[in-house]
């Protein structure tokens, strides 16, 4: 038998022929590997014609990588140089062991570098708890009109070829991708409309190397590859998030305490998908990227509200009043005059801002927050030291991406100063905080906090202090002007 004959083969028609052949404890062996899609795997190496074309696998990463989709070195490369050419059933069964040990390494990185990361569905159905009254006027719309179209294009009988394009264009891929693009400290290339309808259209297709590809590693192809293999799942978790307005109604009770009175809150919750990034928030939406949670309930709610809060506080917070777009740059901004004075005032709104959020959303709890309160307390400090001697920019990043990346240490600092502003004047203090700006927000928590191990240097105290004066001078000649 040929291995072009494969394809049209069952299984047990496989394992014979195999048997035939003498291979059969090469077929045990990828069995073993495969995961259960031994057949599924051999059927679609077989397929590859000619055979040299699975050196396209190489190019589809090279691509990939140029495109913006790729791991950025946090995950490791997939297509070796000494790939197989599967010109028999003898090279078809072992590039297909090949594969399997590519995507058994695949898994395993990925389990260890990014471990919150879902592989799979859990089948748990969405029980939301009771919460607070929603005010009169409040409204959330949960956006998954992108995932929608995304399954759609998946299951077209005929991908028409503007099609692609249209969907990379919609709102929540849009704000997904300006979002990372706003990040500021992610690598280029960055993936644009171009890039992700190219992955659109690769997650789509049905050619044996795509389908190859889409196998090896979930998270290529911009995590489409995860959505392609649990397209039904996708589909029954989204209509379930939209029902009955279920969801946004529990994520605004749980935001609404903690609103100062009479604010009057409207917006729009995107789902996309993105590779490395789960929540995020622009001057238009707040988004979660589906696939890194998928059903797992307990940890997408937090995140929701997390990025939702995001959203309120760019309504509420203090800003800077020479910045006329909305979001979080009009926040972390003040026209200071001293670099130094921007530097530390931008540090100190990041603390406010995702400490307030990862507090409203419970993220964490007291324990882990008093542990990465001294942390976020060395780096601010040692950025404002810097800042002050003027040293170059590239040392005051690294120390606000240490405190910021992977939900670092500053995010705990700014939860334990929330929880300490809200248990001496309930929760709606907390969003009148954020009124009063950040430099008042921390100084707040500093005075209220009850950890005694909390002791933040003098001169960071007196820093925040001149900072805090400065800006409610501000505030008054403002006022007079008016």
């Amino acid at each position: 038998m040929d291995r072009a004959d494969v394809p049209q083969l069952n299984v047990e028609q496989i394992a014979q022929a195999l048997k035939d052949s003498d291979l059969t404890d090469h077929w045990d062996q990828l069995a073993e590997l495969g995961g259960g899609k031994a057949t599924e795997l051999f059927t679609l190496v077989c397929s590859v014609s000619p055979p040299d074309r699975i050196s396209d696998l190489r190019d589809l990463e090279t691509e990939q990588a140029e495109r913006g989709a790729g791991f950025l070195g946090m995950l490791p490369d997939q297509i070796p140089d000494d790939l197989n050419v599967p010109l028999d059933l003898d090279t078809s069964i072992g590039l297909a062991i090949q594969l399997a040990n590519i995507r058994a390494v695949n898994l395993q990185a990925l389990s260890d570098t990014m471990p919150q990361y879902a592989t799979s569905f859990t089948g748990r159905d969405l029980d939301l708890e009771q919460t607070a009254a929603v005010p009169a006027g409040w409204a959330l719309d949960i956006d998954v009109s992108g995932i929608r179209a995304v399954l759609d294009f998946f299951d077209a009988e005929e991908l028409e070829a503007d099609s692609a394009i249209r969907i990379a264009e919609m709102s929540a891929f849009v704000e997904m991708m300006r979002h990372r693009r706003e990040l500021g400290y992610i690598p280029e290339p960055l993936i644009d409309a171009e890039g992700f309808a190219w992955c659109l259209t690769r997650a789509a297709s049905h050619d044996p190397i795509d389908e190859l590809w889409k196998w090896l590693h979930p998270q290529n192809l911009f995590d489409l590859s995860d959505l392609y293999a649990h397209r039904a799942q996708y589909r029954t978790l989204i209509d379930r998030l939209v029902k009955e307005d279920e969801l946004s109604t529990y994520i605004l009770g749980r935001i609404a305490p903690y609103a100062p009175s009479s604010t009057a809150f409207e917006d729009r919750l995107s789902f996309a998908v993105g590779w490395g990034i789960r929540g995020w928030a622009t001057g238009n939406t707040g988004g979660i990227n589906i696939e890194h949670i998928k059903d797992g309930f307990p940890e997408m709610l937090p995140t929701l509200i997390h990025e939702t809060f995001h959203r309120l506080q760019t309504s509420i917070a203090f800003a800077d009043p020479t910045v006329a777009e909305p979001g979080f740059d009009r926040i972390t901004s003040y026209p200071f005059d001293s670099i130094a004075n921007r530097q530390l005032y931008q540090a100190l709104c990041y603390i406010m801002l995702e400490g307030s959020a990862t507090y409203v959303a419970a993220q964490g709890n007291l324990k882990t927050w008093r542990e990465d309160a001294n942390v976020g307390l060395e780096i601010l400090n040692e950025l404002r030291s810097i800042s002050c001697a003027g040293e170059e920019d590239s040392k005051r990043d690294e120390l606000l991406n240490a405190g910021l990346l992977s939900n670092g240490p500053f995010y705990g600092l700014g939860a334990l100063l929330s929880h300490a502003i809200v248990k001496d004047g309930g929760p709606s203090s907390l969003g009148v905080a954020l009124q009063h700006g950040a430099p008042c927000f921390i100084e707040r928590g500093f005075e209220r906090v009850e950890d005694i191990s909390l002791n933040p240097p003098g001169e960071l105290v007196a820093h925040i202090e001149l900072l805090r004066n400065e800006v409610e001078s501000g505030k008054s000649r403002n006022k007079q002007a008016g």
